[in-house]
C-alpha cells in the first residue's frame, strides 16, 4: 500500500481508499514514516525499461513520542536476496547513557548581562527543521540547551576547579 505517488515507479500509480484511510490513520496516530538510508524502493516486479514497476510497500512507522526520546534511528535496505522482495532494517541507538550528566540550569547566568539577549538571539535562529509543533519544540530546546553549554564553558569555564 503507497502512501504517496513518489513511493512507486511504473505500473499504475493511483492512490486508492485503502492508501488515503492508512495516511489519515497515521497522521491521526502522530505516526512518523522512517526513511531508508539507501533506497526508497522494497519491491519491484523483476522486468526491465518500460515494464519496470517498483513500490516501497514496506516501512517503519514509529510514535513522535519515539522521536523526541533522542535516539539515534537507522533504517536500511538490506541487501538482494534473490527475491522480488527486499528487506528492511532498523536500529535505535541511545544517544544518552548513564554516563551524560543531566543538565542543569545555573541561576548565576541569570546575572550575567548578555543571558537574556543570547536566549532570544539563539532561539531565533534558523534550525532548518520541520515537523509537529512539538517536534519543532523539541529541537529549539535542544539548540538552546547546547547553545547554553557551549557559552557557560567560555563565560564561565569550570566553576568546581577554583
Amino acid at each position: 500500500m503507497i502512501r504517496s505517488l513518489s513511493e512507486k515507479k511504473g505500473g499504475i500509480i493511483a492512490l486508492n481508499k485503502d492508501s488515503s484511510a492508512f495516511h489519515c490513520f497515521s497522521e491521526n496516530m502522530k505516526l512518523v514514516d522512517i526513511e531508508t538510508n539507501n533506497g526508497l524502493y522494497t519491491w519491484n516486479n523483476k522486468r526491465g525499461g518500460d515494464s519496470q514497476v517498483a513500490s516501497k510497500l514496506d516501512r517503519f512507522m514509529i510514535s513522535e513520542e519515539l522521536l523526541l526520546l533522542d535516539k539515534e534511528i537507522i533504517a536500511d535496505i538490506l541487501p538482494f536476496g534473490g527475491s522480488d522482495h527486499w528487506l528492511i532494517q532498523m536500529e535505535i541507538k541511545g544517544i544518552g547513557t548513564p554516563r551524560n550528566k543531566p543538565f542543569r540550569f545555573e541561576n548565576m547566568w541569570l546575572s550575567h548581562p548578555d543571558f537574556i539577549s543570547n536566549i532570544g538571539k539563539w532561539w531565533a535562529e534558523d534550525l532548518q527543521i520541520q515537523g509537529s509543533s512539538m517536534f519543532l519544540l523539541h529541537k529549539r530546546l535542544k539548540h538552546i540547551k547546547q547553545k547554553l553549554k557551549e557559552w557557560n564553558q567560555k563565560e564561565f569555564g569550570n566553576i568546581f576547579t577554583s
